[in-house]
C-alpha cells in the first residue's frame, strides 16, 4: 500500500498549473528533474537512498522557479530529506538540506 501512495506521488506531485498570464515558462518538468537529479549527483547524494516527492513550478514577477523535493528512504532521520531549485530562466540549480 504505502509504495502504491509513494508511486501515486511521485506521478502526480510534478505537474505545472500555470495561468495563461504566466507564458514564457522555459523548462518541462522532466528537464527540471534531470538537472535536479544531476545536481544531487554532483553534491555527492546517493539517489537510491532517496524518493522524488514531489516537483512544483512558482510563478512570482521576479522569481520563476521550479522546487524539486527528496525524502530519504526508510528508516528516516530527522532531516533526510531535501530539495533542488532549478531557476527556469537559467537552469542554475541550488540544492538545499532539510533540517
Amino acid at each position: 500500500m504505502v509504495p502504491l501512495i509513494a508511486l501515486t506521488i511521485m506521478m502526480t506531485g510534478c505537474a505545472v498549473k500555470l495561468k495563461s498570464s504566466e507564458s514564457g515558462l522555459k523548462l518541462t518538468k522532466n528537464e527540471v528533474v534531470k538537472i535536479a537529479e544531476s545536481k544531487a549527483r554532483k553534491e555527492g547524494v546517493d539517489l537510491g537512498k532517496y524518493d522524488m516527492t514531489g516537483c512544483h513550478y512558482e510563478y512570482t514577477k521576479k522569481n520563476r522557479t521550479w522546487a524539486v523535493f527528496f525524502d530519504g528512504k526508510p528508516p528516516r532521520l530527522p532531516g533526510d530529506h531535501f530539495e533542488v531549485l532549478v531557476d527556469d530562466q537559467t537552469r542554475k540549480a541550488t540544492l538545499m538540506w532539510g533540517e
